[in-house]
């Protein structure tokens, strides 16, 4: 009985850390477009769409097999100051007439409503790499597929498009799904 007892105070200790931990991450996350953390005495910006370039990079072929395929989606400061960019935007493929698709992301893994993803502070002149990654093989019974033209990625007020090629599946139910690997800054 008081092994019990005991370990209910252990989880009940457990769970409240975890929640606190989750809400000092919430804090953390950027709450405006002006400023979001602090450089030394200077606030970083979030990342503005006009100082941002995007470009896809397939890797080479590192996704595609056993019916997968993606890209890495790679985001480039061209400003000569540094900016905050969200660790995961919302993504939209896109028809060659620039019309949106019918595809839905895939929730990541880990607490409901998802784990917190933290921002990536992009140094000047830096890039922020995540990818994509979809089920491109007709492998459901009933299955629906898309061939987008252009991804659409949304940052702040604006957004970032750029040409694709790809074959997304998925069941007729759901539609074609595709994860998204948060953001991460990469080595200059």
């Amino acid at each position: 009985m008081t092994i019990r007892i005991h370990l209910r105070a252990a989880t009940a200790c457990g769970f409240a850390l975890l929640l606190a931990s989750g809400a000092a991450d919430a804090a953390d996350a950027p709450q405006t477009s002006q400023a979001t953390q602090a450089s030394g005495n200077q606030a970083v910006l979030l990342c503005r769409t006009d100082q941002l370039s995007l470009r896809l990079d397939d890797g080479g072929g590192d996704f595609n097999g056993m019916s997968h395929s993606g890209t890495y989606i790679v985001l480039r400061n061209r400003g000569n100051t540094a900016c905050v960019l969200p660790g995961r935007v919302p993504v939209s493929f896109l028809d060659s007439h620039k019309r949106v698709l019918r595809a839905s992301v895939q929730p990541m893994p880990g607490m409901h409503p998802g784990p917190v993803v933290r921002p990536v502070t992009l140094a000047a002149k830096g890039d922020a790499k995540g990818s994509l990654r979809w089920v491109s093989g007709e492998v459901f019974d009933n299955t629906q597929c898309i061939d987008p033209a252009y991804v659409r990625l949304r940052i702040g007020e604006g957004a970032l498009t750029a040409r694709i090629r790809g074959h997304l599946c998925g069941t007729a139910n759901d539609g074609p799904r595709y994860q998204v690997v948060p953001f991460t800054s990469s080595p200059e």
